[in-house]
């Protein structure tokens, strides 16, 4: 097995990249590890290494050094290559995926990385692309498009770009029109503030918009907000965040949230599509839960984390 390091040199700002050069290299130089590092250049050339490298027929772990963005990449790049692992080391601004493992310290210890094992995972298939963690549109979509003007600010770190790009955002018109059709005969109509389709519970640095979303289930989590007023969406952010929103008891009557396994959004429209952070512009989409798809190489010492409780939802 040959264990490949992606290292996205401006995730997180560039902050963390130069010290996981040299872990990688002190942890490894001495052993009998096949491995390389690779500094990625953009996007398509990540998919290019990666698929060079896939040719060779060699079992290897690729490794996203960077953020929710980067994995998304890498994953990309590796489907449909049985010779493929996928595995992350989180250096960027939100690191969401990690979140979804119990022990997730041991993502940035080399030792464990070279030492784990690889078990199946479940993505999300959008169009021609796979969703690692969540699709999103509305309000926090604009918000995620937004954050770019914010990232270049010293001292900002990814969850505090999301805040300011949200706080821009509520100067705008609020609300999208939509048709969110659920396992083909299920239809929801209206004014929605916000909705995720989700292979994992977190996004934008750390907000829970899914909280019973399982990443080894093979089912997709669905949590529609309907759109609401200014001065309330303030107090709705603080739930969304710590994902207590399915039982705030305030909240009910906004909230639609529902296990699937297929997913079709229309808009009038063209609207803002956020998926692993990376934006796109659609006026329908359709999403498919897809089992076991990604191969994904676990570190030692690290769990996914346990089934989540059942709570009522509409």
């Amino acid at each position: 097995m040959k264990h490949i390091f992606i290292i996205n040199p401006i995730a997180g700002k560039g902050k963390l990249q130069e010290n996981i050069e040299k872990s990688i290299h002190h942890e490894l130089k001495t052993k009998k590890v096949d491995y390389e590092v690779y500094f990625s250049k953009s996007k398509d050339d990540i998919k290019t290494y990666i698929t060079n490298k896939c040719g060779d027929n060699m079992q290897s772990v690729f490794y996203a050094c960077g953020g929710d963005g980067t994995l998304h990449e890498v994953v990309n790049a590796c489907i449909g290559f049985e010779n493929a692992y996928i595995g992350v080391i989180p250096c960027g601004s939100g690191n969401d995926f990690v979140k979804n493992f119990d022990n997730r310290d041991y993502f940035h210890y080399i030792d464990s990385q070279v030492n784990g094992k690889a078990i199946n995972l479940d993505l999300i298939k959008v169009k021609d692309k796979y969703t690692v963690s969540v699709c999103n549109i509305g309000f926090d979509a604009d918000a995620a498009f937004s954050m770019h003007k914010f990232k270049k600010i010293p001292f900002i770190t990814g969850s505090g770009c999301y805040i300011m790009s949200v706080i821009y955002n509520l100067s705008k018109k609020l609300g999208k029109e939509l048709e969110v059709i659920i396992d083909k005969d299920e239809v929801l109509k209206g004014s929605f503030l916000l909705g995720v389709v989700a292979n994992g519970h977190s996004y934008g640095g750390g907000y829970k918009c899914a909280p019973l979303a399982e990443i080894n289930d093979g089912i997709m989590d669905l949590c529609f907000v309907s759109n609401i007023s200014r001065v309330k969406i303030l107090s709705v952010l603080g739930s969304y965040k710590e994902g207590t929103h399915l039982t705030n008891e305030k909240l009910k009557d906004i909230i639609t949230y529902k296990k699937c396994k297929h997913v079709k959004i229309k808009s009038k429209e063209p609207i803002n599509i956020c998926i692993d952070g990376e934006n796109f512009i659609h006026d329908e989409i359709e999403l498919e839960a897809v089992k076991d798809i990604l191969k994904f190489w676990i570190p030692e010492g690290v769990r996914v984390q346990a089934e989540k409780s059942v709570y009522t939802t509409q």
